[in-house]
């Protein structure tokens, strides 16, 4: 489905808390695009106070969980609630406040991570405004700021060096190329990992996934499983198995808004 024809979750919110009459929502948040908007620079993605409450009363009422392509360490010290559970790098590496994980055969595939981190940054060094960023499990190379005529060049050069190496893959998203373990493991999967892990999956809980790049498309299209619900923010340009759509990143602090005051007055 386009991003367009997808109903807006805030004009439609009496159809969503229909079903909560017999359901609790359990949330998993995207963090960059999300809870915060797209920036120039990833450090710069700051989560506002209010965004930042809303998100910790939440929690205070119903499970959050938030999903980030970003380094586990990193999204946690950026979103700084300590009673939430990250998941990062894509669901390779996940932490809640009484458990730890990371996906065994990602952990093999550390050396060439190493390895292929050390190639892209002496090869993309000659580029002005490409940057390399290191995450545990995966590498992700930003141009949002490169020249257009030099694009395809960073493109060529990580084609290049990615191809060398047996358990890396190559995946897109906004402004960025990515290299993740060549596992089939991804937000979808991390999702329906947690829902067993916390003990989840169950007929009276409504998994709800909010995101708004193509990597959130791996969630969304794993809740039919579950009989969750999928949200979109804003257009990724790409077709979508989403339930809803919110336009920008307020409506998902204004729905998160929303989501507390149901619960406080039940």
């Amino acid at each position: 489905m386009k991003y367009q024809d997808l109903p807006e979750l805030n004009s439609n919110i009496e159809s969503f808390f229909k079903k909560l009459e017999k359901q609790r929502v359990a949330i998993f948040l995207d963090y960059d695009g999300t809870l915060t908007p797209i920036v120039s620079r990833p450090e710069d993605a700051k989560i506002t106070p209010e965004m930042k409450a809303a998100v910790h009363e939440l929690s205070t009422l119903i499970p959050v969980a938030v999903i980030s392509g970003r380094d586990r360490k990193d999204v946690s010290q950026m979103v700084g609630l300590d009673n939430l559970i990250y998941s990062g790098s894509h669901g390779f590496d996940t932490k809640g406040p009484d458990f730890e994980y990371q996906h065994e055969a990602g952990v093999k595939c550390l050396p060439e991570f190493d390895a292929a981190e050390k190639a892209l940054k002496q090869s993309l060094s000659a580029i002005d405004n490409a940057k390399v960023e290191r995450k545990l499990f995966a590498i992700a190379i930003h141009y949002r700021n490169v020249s257009e005529n030099e694009v395809a060049k960073v493109e060529a050069l990580v084609n290049e060096i990615y191809h060398k190496y047996d358990c890396l893959k190559k995946t897109g998203g906004k402004k960025i190329i990515e290299l993740k373990p060549d596992i089939d493991w991804h937000k979808g999967k991390a999702l329906l990992w947690l829902l067993e892990k916390l003990d989840l999956k169950k007929s009276e809980i409504l998994p709800v996934y909010i995101g708004d790049d193509v990597t959130d498309e791996d969630a969304f299209k794993v809740l039919p499983e579950v009989d969750g619900i999928g949200i979109l923010v804003g257009d990724h340009e790409m077709s979508t198995t989403a339930n809803y759509r919110l336009d920008e990143v307020p409506h998902v602090k204004n729905f998160l808004q929303q989501l507390i005051d149901f619960y406080k007055a039940k």
